[in-house]
């Protein structure tokens, strides 16, 4: 299956990373700014490659900085460059926009002369303010590395029981990532192709299951499974490396044969197999459960995640392998000489201590998120409402307002008038868990013994 996918997005010439500059690991030292909108402002996709980065690259600092703000658009963004991206003294920046500049609304069955001229105007409009956010990033942010992110896409095929379709909306995306790729080159920047690969697994998955969908059934933002395969495209479109370790040893021998990323020492013959101690130099890639079907269609863990173990020199039967005096996994004889991928047993100290790390991370995001969210309510209430956000009888005002407490801007309101307060404090536990997740990721020495396994 996963083959088939591979050949579906080739196929199509979406693959990775398109044209432009070929993009690079991020460096010690790195302060990485996304920009986009809700897509990036939910912390998921970009949240996901942090996690990576902190698990694979230990001996790195890299900060990570959410500037997604939900509803913002290309243009949008221009009134918040200074505060989110300039004054962050960014060394990379990442930009997605297109889902709320490419007009959704304008997309429906059969539209006439003027719905496609307000399609085509919404284009003309994405164009300029991408090109006016890239002149200014260059001119006043220190001229960072630069990369262009194609818009995820809007599932236009998926069958779901809402009426909610937009159809051509995706194609008009599709334009919006031709930009995106123009942009880049002239820009001397990196293309993160989501759109391509993202539209060819849903078409691919459909023909099997008219109801599958990468993206959540709004057909405007991807769920866990979606984030991780962003994350994936933006990492193999870095040149990310797979493995985490690659130990073997030779039983027999007594003595190991290879470690890459990876220190062994205190190999002896002990009772019929062998004992050794690892030191790994990186942590297995630490996968969201509520990601985890993506993985049977995408080589996820080929390509990102290859913690192995081989032990040759065993005589033929069954033995347990055990890490730190726990067993983790019986084997045979023949899988062991073959080499196993540990990175997703649950059972081992190393998958357990990358889940820390994940956890961390993540309230680090959702604190983020959180701030990120409350400081785009104040600046929209200052800009669109022309409200004084300090003012919190005029904050109360504007809330009681609306009608219709459900709507957006009114929700938003109300959670201002409730979490404002907390806003400071926010930004704080964003600092103690990024310095929390650093510590936390340190490898440590494991001590393995594979033994034969007791007849059951």
């Amino acid at each position: 299956m996963r083959r088939s996918i591979a050949a579906a997005l080739f196929v199509c010439g979406v693959w990775l990373s398109g044209s432009g500059a070929r993009a690079e690991m991020f460096r010690d030292g790195e302060t990485v700014v996304f920009l986009g909108d809700s897509i990036t402002a939910g912390g998921r996709y970009y949240g996901v490659i942090s996690d990576y980065y902190l698990t694979r690259f230990p001996e790195r600092t890299i900060r990570f900085v959410n500037a997604g703000r939900s509803g913002d658009s290309a243009g949008g963004s221009l009134k918040r460059l200074q505060e989110d991206v300039i004054e962050k003294k960014s060394t990379s920046v990442a930009i997605m926009f297109g889902m709320n500049d490419v007009g959704r609304g304008y997309y429906v069955a059969n539209p006439d002369e003027k719905k496609k001229a307000a399609q085509q105007q919404a284009l003309n409009g994405y164009k300029a303010n991408m090109e006016k956010v890239v002149e200014r990033i260059r001119a006043e942010a220190g001229n960072p590395k630069l990369l262009f992110i194609t818009p995820s896409p809007f599932d236009q095929t998926v069958v779901l029981d809402k009426d909610n379709n937009q159809p051509g909306c995706n194609d008009g995306l599709d334009r919006c990532a031709a930009i995106v790729r123009q942009l880049a080159a002239k820009n001397n920047g990196t293309v993160v192709d989501f759109h391509g690969p993202m539209t060819a697994l849903n078409l691919d998955q459909q023909k099997k299951d008219p109801k599958w969908t990468i993206v959540g059934s709004d057909r405007v933002h991807p769920g866990a499974p979606g984030h991780l395969m962003m994350a994936w495209l933006f990492l193999e479109t870095q040149g990310a490396p797979a493995v985490v370790s690659k130990v073997a040893v030779d039983a027999a021998a007594g003595r190991a044969v290879e470690n890459v990323n990876a220190e062994v020492t205190s190999v002896a013959k002990k009772d019929g197999g062998v004992t050794f101690t690892v030191l790994e130099k990186a942590l297995p890639f630490p996968i969201d459960p509520a990601a985890k079907t993506v993985l049977t269609v995408l080589p996820i863990e080929k390509d990102l995640n290859q913690e192995v173990l081989s032990v040759r020199g065993l005589a033929a039967g069954n033995y347990e392998l055990k890490i730190d005096g726990g067993v983790v996994g019986r084997y045979s004889a023949q899988d062991l000489e073959r080499g196993i991928n540990l990175a997703f047993n649950e059972t081992t100290p190393q998958f357990k201590q990358a889940q820390t790390v994940a956890k961390i991370n993540a309230q680090r995001r959702d604190a983020e998120s959180q701030a990120c969210s409350l400081m785009n309510t104040r600046r929209w209430m200052q800009s669109h409402y022309k409200i004084n956000p300090d003012d919190p009888a005029a904050v109360q005002a504007h809330y009681d307002s609306f009608k219709n407490k459900t709507e957006y801007s009114a929700a938003m309101a109300l959670n201002y008038i409730k979490r404002w307060p907390q806003h400071g404090e926010l930004r704080k536990q964003v600092t103690e868990r990024e310095k929390e997740a650093l510590t936390s990721r340190k490898p440590v020495p494991h001590v393995y013994a594979v033994v034969p396994a007791k007849q059951l």
